[in-house]
């Protein structure tokens, strides 16, 4: 029987070799100074946290190790520092260290010992590899997450060359303690430090030099010979090009593509007949688009239409329409198109300011088509999920997180694949249809067979001698799947309303019944249904039999807050209301990437010509921009006494008492943190204005 498909998740690694190893002749000597090494990585008490708590995976490396976390995203960074610490004991041991978040697959080994594997591990030996001994170097993705959690000592090194022409943006930490505050041996003469970005988010100067990728269709002409044209001129002009002929198509040649994209500065797609039909190449250009919203514009995407000017087919048309492309029809166009694009290539492109007409409105779901929506890496795993046909995917995350925006982009793909679909928002459920539930799987059914337009009505099926259950699991199985062609996908959203009924746990249980049918009988009637749930309390406050609940099981992914690169995309479409990297900053501090105050925020910035320093001067203002959303908060509070002296403690820098106080604070949005021991206000927005108001 084969083993279940590996999950992707993020990864914070850490990896560690000795330097000069190799140069040890004698085998014992190698292996005494291997489990001297081996010995003081354990007696660091970063390392024994999360080996006691199951948050981590320990990988042996020949002269080193990889140590991968999870969860929490410091812990890599924590682990490095006492480590370094530990090691001024033991001068002999010459160590560099090289830190990475990105993506891992935890899998088993030969032995069913559990091993990591994934581009998130390569790409932080890289990063360790460009370093000398006494080393602690880091990852843009790393530097961008620490620069969201206070002030650390990190140092921008700007860009090392590795393997295969990639460029790995690099950051030093060191203090008078640990770490090595010299550049690096790879580094020096390879760019002047005058040169170098000042942060985080400092975009590579788009000049020739710049990393350009190719994207085309293989073995499609004349994609085939305009891909010769371009490659040749650009290396003459002095651009590095990456062009993908030598892997074979599998999981390592989308890892490699996925690696040049995110690291060029630019890529240029070559768009024809042919190639929109290509799965391929509408993955390398969805995967620069994300990196583009991730990087705060990098790598451009500069579109060649091959001969072709007919409309794109989808995501492709979503992806590419808003863009400017150039279009070439034949040889006699060569010299106008290379000269356009090394226009456009030499040129910083500068943000246009949105039309205040074309502005969105805030609050609700975010349209399908707004040009303001931003992907995260939630939703490449929420769309892998609706088109693997999970049988239930839950998709949790605090008030105003996204939540019904990912669900209704996860619906629509699943009806462009040919399922159909079946949305059910439970907000809209009255106080009538709760009231028992016969009721509420009576009203369940009718949208079902409103929305699947069925010719039986439940009211004609429902029989009083069977239990509401029952009566509702046979009208689904025998009328809505056995009539309805393909697979179904039920949207479920705002669920957390059923949560306080007596009777949830009977939904509930109903609903994991049939995610075990469709285990025991895999070519069942159940294997056609797909539940995709959206909620934000914690469900086991609620439900506390594991056996009855489906939130166990199936998929389940957590909406998260932007990232500071991805606020620095979204200032980036509203025109740049945010100045430079310290605004960015300023900014992203101010509201927690809260992905509602981030858009209100900008779009207001935006909308009135506002400067951050007015905006911070009355944003936690009850009259201010936010005033709605911070006096809802406010009165969600007065209502439960005993919940707002916990936020007054909280405000105070006390834990809070009970885990059911701070997990009804998390998904409320109010708080944010792993635990009840290290909760806190969820942005500086919160702690200011609850802070005037409760202390």
């Amino acid at each position: 029987m084969s083993s279940p498909s590996p999950q992707l998740e993020m990864a914070h690694v850490l990896f560690l070799d000795l330097v000069g190893f190799s140069l040890i002749a004698e085998i014992a000597e190698q292996r005494r100074i291997v489990e001297e090494l081996q010995e003081v990585v354990r007696r660091v008490p970063e390392f024994q946290r999360a080996a006691a708590s199951d948050e981590s995976v320990r990988l042996p490396t020949g002269d080193g190790m990889a140590l991968v976390f999870f969860r929490d995203p410091v812990a890599s960074v924590r682990c490095a520092i006492q480590l370094a610490r530990t090691l001024r004991e033991h001068p002999h041991l010459k160590v560099r260290m090289g830190l990475h978040t990105g993506p891992v697959y935890r899998v088993l080994d030969i032995n069913a010992n559990v091993n990591v594997s994934g581009g998130g591990i390569n790409f932080a030996q890289r990063v360790m590899d460009c370093g000398d001994a006494g080393h602690i170097l880091m990852s843009r993705e790393v530097a961008g997450l620490l620069s969201q959690v206070g002030a650390w000592p990190i140092h921008d090194l700007g860009e090392c060359e590795v393997k295969h022409g990639q460029r790995v943006h690099l950051f030093n930490l060191y203090t008078d303690e640990v770490g090595n505050p010299r550049l690096p041996e790879k580094l020096r003469g390879a760019l002047p430090a005058s040169a170098r970005p000042s942060g985080p988010a400092a975009p590579t100067p788009r000049v020739a030099g710049s990393h350009i990728a190719l994207l085309y269709r293989r073995n499609t002409e004349p994609d085939g010979k305009l891909l010769l044209l371009l490659e040749k001129r650009l290396r003459e002009q002095g651009f590095p090009v990456f062009v993908d002929r030598h892997l074979e198509i599998g999981v390592e040649w989308a890892r490699e593509i996925e690696r040049a994209v995110r690291t060029a500065d630019a890529v240029i797609p070559l768009i024809s007949a042919a190639s929109v039909e290509s799965e391929m190449l509408q993955y390398e250009i969805q995967t620069a688009y994300e990196a583009s919203g991730q990087q705060q514009g990098k790598p451009r995407i500069l579109p060649v239409r091959v001969a072709f000017d007919g409309p794109l087919p989808e995501p492709l048309a979503a992806l590419l329409d808003p863009i400017e492309y150039a279009l070439w029809n034949g040889p006699e166009e060569d010299e106008r198109l290379v000269s356009g694009i090394l226009t456009a290539l030499q040129r910083e492109p500068v943000p246009a300011a949105v039309p205040k007409e074309k502005l969105e409105a805030i609050g609700g779901a975010v349209p399908l088509d707004s040009q303001f929506y931003v992907v995260r890496p939630v939703d490449r795993e929420f769309r892998t999920a609706i088109a693997r046909q999970d049988s239930i995917v839950l998709l949790k995350g605090a008030r105003q997180m996204g939540k019904t925006s990912l669900l209704a982009r996860g619906l629509q793909q699943a009806r462009e694949q040919g399922a159909k679909v079946v949305k059910t928002d439970c907000q809209k459920l009255n106080a009538q249809h709760l009231e028992n539930i016969d009721a509420l799987f009576l009203k369940l059914a009718e949208s079902i067979a409103d929305q699947l337009e069925l010719d039986i009505l439940p009211e004609d099926f429902w029989q009083p001698r069977r239990g509401p259950s029952e009566n509702f699991e046979r009208y689904l199985q025998r009328q809505a799947l056995r009539n309805t062609p393909g697979h179904v996908v039920w949207g479920l959203d705002e669920i957390d309303r059923l949560f306080t009924c007596p009777f949830a746990s009977e939904v509930f249980g109903l609903f994991r019944s049939w995610h075990n049918e469709r285990a025991l009988d895999p070519d069942g009637p159940w294997k056609r249904l797909t539940l995709a749930i959206a909620y934000a309390t914690e469900a086991h406050l609620f439900i506390t039999d594991v056996n009855q609940s489906p939130f166990n099981v199936g998929t389940r992914l957590t909406v998260d807050d932007f990232t500071l690169e991805q606020v620095g995309d979204l200032n980036h479409r509203y025109g740049a209301p945010l100045r430079g990297d310290e605004e960015l900053l300023r900014f992203t501090r101010l509201v927690g990437g809260h992905p509602y105050l981030v858009r209100k925020g900008l779009h207001e910035m935006a909308a009135h010509d506002l400067l951050l320093p007015a905006f911070e001067g009355f944003a936690d203002r009850d009259e201010g921009i936010f005033g709605d959303h911070l006096r809802r908060i406010l009165v969600l509070l007065a209502k439960d006494p005993a919940l707002c002296e916990v936020v007054r403690g909280v405000l105070r820098g006390e834990p809070c008492p009970t885990p059911e106080s701070f997990y009804r604070l998390r998904s409320a949005g109010v708080m944010a943190g792993e635990s009840a021991r290290d909760v806190r206000p969820r942005c500086r927005l919160y702690e200011s204005y609850l802070s005037r108001h409760l202390l």
